[in-house]
Formats: structure tokens, C-alpha cells, sequence
């Protein structure tokens, strides 16, 4: 029997991204948010305008341009975030997974179907419908994964996603693909609480109560929880409605 490699959520996004199994293995880290940066910066598309050595001034700063712009084109779509939402689907096909139910607790293997109703988040699955942490640590079966490259292309889509379920409501299909298809949610939800909210932003309602509109609007989406629409409050908020709301009038002595 086989020694098996397990691979950290980073190392798997490295490795069905480049397909390089030397270099999904050097991505190593103690620290889970460091393993993401390390993978991010590996995967990242190299920005590049150029420019020739005696390109005036003029010339230097419209290439100084062309790499702003270029930079916030990307911003919009996450090359990591989709990659790991195929992580995700191919553990649901099967590649073995091991994790552990509490915080530095003992690994047991997953069953591939508790991944239909996750997502993954750094190192961990988290539930979509609670934001909580349902398996810690994953540890996925490295070799296995290199034949699922090989065998079975996921497309970046999620399979949760193409069939209608209870609480989805009827005829947001296309809508909610379209969601799936964005890597990280954050800026189009941005645009869609603009949408609704731009001119009273005063009124934007809490995290809470944003994913439940958003919910009811296109149904259950991977990547939409309350982690992105707390930053959809952060960017369009009052600071007075970040703070709490609208101060309280404290009672005058005597009345």
C-alpha cells in the first residue's frame, strides 16, 4: 500500500491550479492565513506592461497606469477563490479527506457528501447556511488529487448550485450560476447593495439581514455568508450605523 501525502486547502489550490506537485509541496506554514498568501502569491497572475529603457516620462507613467487599471480588473475575480471552489468539488467526488470535528482534535475521514453543504474558508470547511467551522484542518489526500487532475477537469462551477433546492427560490438558477461564477462575491454584492441601498445607505440593513435578502432574491450561493457582507457594511455603511445606529438621547436631570 501507497504512503499517502496529505495537502492543506492552500497546497490542493496550488496544485489543481499549476498541476505541479513539487511545488504545492513546498507550500508550508504553521501559520493557516500565511499558507493562503504564500499559495495566493503563487498562483497570481503576473502583471506586466512593456516598456523600453528609454521611455520618457510620459511613457513610464502611462505604463504606471495600464498596471493600475489592470490590477483592479483582477480585483473583481479571485484566481484562488475559484480554484478553491473545484477543491471543494472534487472532494465532494470523492478524493479522501480527513479533518478533525473540533479544534486540534483527532483526524477522522470525511464523508465526501458533508462538503455539498461547505465551503471552504483557509484551512477549514464552513457550514454556508451557520458561518461555523465544521470540520477543522483538512488534510486531502495529495496523490489521489494528482489523478483526479488528470481523470476528471472540474468546471468552476458547484453542483450544489445547478439544481433547484426547497429553500431556492423558483427561476434564480441563471442568477445564482452567475453568482458561482464571480471567485470572491464580495465586489458584485457591493454593486447589488448599491443597487438597492446607494441612495440611503443609512438604511443598509445589518449582515444579518443582508444574506437573508440577498437568500430570498437568488437562493443559496457558495462564497455568500456573513463574512462578505460584513464588508459589504464596512465599504457602504454610515460610520454612525457601524457604530451601532443612531445615538440615544440620555434623559435630562429633573425630567
Amino acid at each position: 500500500m501507497r504512503d499517502r501525502c496529505w495537502f492543506t486547502v492552500p497546497q490542493a489550490v496550488v496544485l489543481e491550479v499549476t498541476g505541479d506537485l513539487d511545488l504545492a509541496r513546498r507550500v508550508t506554514e504553521d501559520d493557516p492565513d500565511l499558507l493562503v498568501i504564500i499559495a495566493n502569491r503563487l498562483i497570481a497572475r503576473p502583471l506586466f506592461v512593456p516598456l523600453e529603457a528609454d521611455s520618457d516620462d510620459d511613457e513610464k507613467l502611462a505604463a504606471r497606469r495600464q498596471i493600475h487599471e489592470a490590477a483592479g480588473s483582477l480585483a473583481d475575480t479571485s484566481r484562488y477563490l475559484q480554484a478553491q471552489q473545484r477543491v471543494c468539488q472534487r472532494l465532494i467526488a470523492g478524493v479522501t479527506t480527513k479533518a478533525s470535528r473540533i479544534a486540534g482534535g483527532p483526524y477522522e475521514v470525511v464523508d465526501p457528501v458533508e462538503f455539498t453543504s461547505a465551503e471552504l474558508i483557509g484551512v477549514h470547511a464552513v457550514n454556508r447556511r451557520t458561518g461555523s467551522v465544521s470540520w477543522y484542518d483538512l488534510r486531502i489526500d495529495a496523490l489521489e488529487y494528482v489523478e483526479g487532475l488528470t481523470e476528471k477537469p472540474i468546471e468552476p462551477r458547484t453542483t450544489s448550485l445547478s439544481a433547484e433546492s426547497p429553500d431556492r427560490p423558483k427561476g434564480s438558477s441563471e442568477a445564482a450560476e452567475k453568482w458561482a461564477h464571480t471567485g470572491d462575491p464580495t465586489p458584485e454584492l457591493i454593486r447589488w447593495a448599491r443597487s438597492n441601498w446607494g441612495d440611503v445607505p443609512e438604511k443598509l440593513p445589518n449582515r444579518e439581514q443582508l444574506l437573508k435578502i440577498f437568500r430570498k432574491q437568488f437562493g443559496r450561493v457558495l462564497g455568500v455568508n456573513e463574512h462578505p457582507m460584513r464588508e459589504v457594511r464596512r465599504q457602504l455603511a454610515t460610520e454612525q450605523a457601524r457604530r451601532g445606529g443612531a445615538p440615544m438621547h440620555r434623559r435630562q436631570p429633573g425630567k
